[in-house]
């Protein structure tokens, strides 16, 4: 990913802890937008600036073309408390041969996918399984994207669970790998909406962590009971079930 430096000079007498405080609220409006990943930018005040370090998709994911309202009515407010204009320029990268997130001109289908260690974007491309950046999807919701964040962090939280084993881990494994689960009902709802509003198939991700008695690439799809397995491997991908959309791998346990 890019990492972007996003500062202002304080040219005012308005309280500095404030002024940070406003700036948080500028990065969760971003995060809202989809345009900064993951909630771990650093953010710190030396002197007279103050300075965060957001991750991003690509390089130019905070120009103002992809702000909504939100974003850019905190900039303003910003501004106009320092007396300062916002900088905003790219410092590096996380690898040195990252290229960005998906750029297919359109692609066959998207999946709704997370874990919890990602900061990546939780829509996944079918073609070139890159993330897909949110702000060039249509809005969602209020300007932004928050329901589709919230289901990622209430994957992110549950994966959480299950890795460290001691507390809920059933629990919460049940809740990404069964169908009817509050958690796949949440994101299967999201998903729906994305199609409808992209005309694109979005497919949900179901996790698979069970002990099958029989071997596992032959079961059926959970939902419609038909036929799901997929000839040839589509990336790390097993069954696909274009009826009930969703995506699924072979359990590590088969």
């Amino acid at each position: 990913m890019f990492i972007q430096e996003v500062s202002i000079e304080i040219n005012s007498n308005f309280s500095k802890d404030e002024l940070y405080q406003e700036f948080n609220l500028l990065m969760s409006f971003y995060r809202g937008n989809g345009q900064i990943q993951g909630k771990i930018e650093s953010q710190y005040i030396a002197g007279n600036k103050i300075t965060a370090l957001p991750y991003t998709l690509e390089k130019n994911s905070l120009a103002q073309e992809n702000n909504n309202i939100y974003v850019n009515k905190w900039i303003e407010k910003i501004q106009t408390l320092s007396n300062s204009f916002i900088s905003i320029k790219t410092i590096g990268k996380t690898q040195e041969d990252y290229s960005g997130c998906c750029t297919c001109e359109k692609s066959d289908f998207y999946i709704l996918n997370t874990n919890y260690t990602s900061i990546d974007s939780p829509i996944t491309c079918g073609n070139c399984n890159s993330s897909v950046a949110l702000y060039h999807l249509p809005k969602y919701y209020d300007f932004g994207y928050m329901p589709i964040l919230s289901w990622e962090t209430n994957y992110q939280a549950c994966d959480n669970l299950q890795m460290n084993c001691e507390v809920g881990e059933r629990w919460a494994l049940n809740q990404m790998q069964e169908i009817g689960s509050q958690l796949s009902k949440q994101g299967i709802d999201i998903a729906k909406k994305i199609e409808k509003l992209t005309n694109i198939p979005v497919y949900y991700f179901l996790y698979n962590y069970r002990k099958h008695k029989n071997d596992d690439i032959n079961r059926l799809c959970p939902s419609c009971n038909k036929k799901w397995s997929l000839k040839k491997r589509l990336y790390f991908y097993d069954f696909k079930c274009d009826d009930c959309r969703i995506i699924s791998t072979i359990s590590p346990n088969s």
